[in-house]
């Protein structure tokens, strides 16, 4: 089952997105944080995090870390840009946080398997 890239960034996806999710509902859900702010700081927690499983587990580079991490770090500047806009926009529109955070991870999940095998993780 672990064989294949995929398989490896879909078990590397649901362990930053639990840990994504938790720092966004602690810091909203519990302790009164505005949701742009915590949503930012859920976020950007998750980075290193993501990178490093990413890079070692799932795609298996043997690249070097520095290239691939500047090519990281451009997506996410997309990702953080288009899941900022769906958890406030449907939040706005009287959509749970929760569930606006899980669609903007879906999205930027099918957008960054190619984007991790073909550019940013590539030999």
């Amino acid at each position: 089952m672990w064989s294949h890239s995929a398989s490896r960034f879909l078990l590397v996806g649901a362990l930053s997105y639990l840990f994504d999710l938790g720092v966004l509902v602690v810091l909203h859900g519990l302790l009164g944080v505005p949701l742009a702010v915590a949503t930012t700081l859920a976020f950007g927690s998750t980075l290193l995090l993501n990178f490093g499983l990413n890079r070692a587990f799932a795609f298996r580079s043997t690249g070097l870390a520095g290239p691939a991490f500047v090519r990281y770090l451009a997506l996410v500047v997309v990702n953080y840009v288009l899941t900022l806009l769906m958890v406030t926009g449907f939040a706005a529109l009287g959509v749970s946080y929760v569930v606006a955070k899980t669609g903007a991870t879906a999205v930027n999940a099918v957008l960054n398997y190619v984007a991790y095998r073909w550019w940013v993780f590539r030999a």
